[in-house]
């Protein structure tokens, strides 16, 4: 899996509302990811499946880090920095 689907459950995480089994379902790069969002206390946990490859992923999101597993691999990284692009009508 590439590092632009895991900023996009990165990003995912981030932009759910803090309701417990958010739904997620959207397309990055090519993978269709399919899961939920879930608060517990000051975490944030996605689960769910990389439906373009089959693999499930359980990450949990805290304190500006991302940790949990994707398919059998183990995975660690920094939350990624949000973009903000405004575009005009000119």
């Amino acid at each position: 899996m590439t590092k632009f689907v895991l900023t996009a459950f990165a990003a995912a995480a981030i932009a759910a509302p803090a309701f417990a089994a958010t739904p997620i379902d959207f397309t990055w790069e090519g993978h269709r990811i399919v899961g939920t969002v879930d608060q517990i206390g000051d975490v944030k946990v996605l689960k769910g499946e990389d439906r373009t490859t089959g693999n499930p992923f359980m990450l949990r999101v805290r304190n500006g880090y991302v940790h949990g597993s994707i398919g059998n691999q183990l995975v660690s990284y920094p939350v990624p920095k949000h973009r903000v692009v405004v575009a005009s009508a000119d």
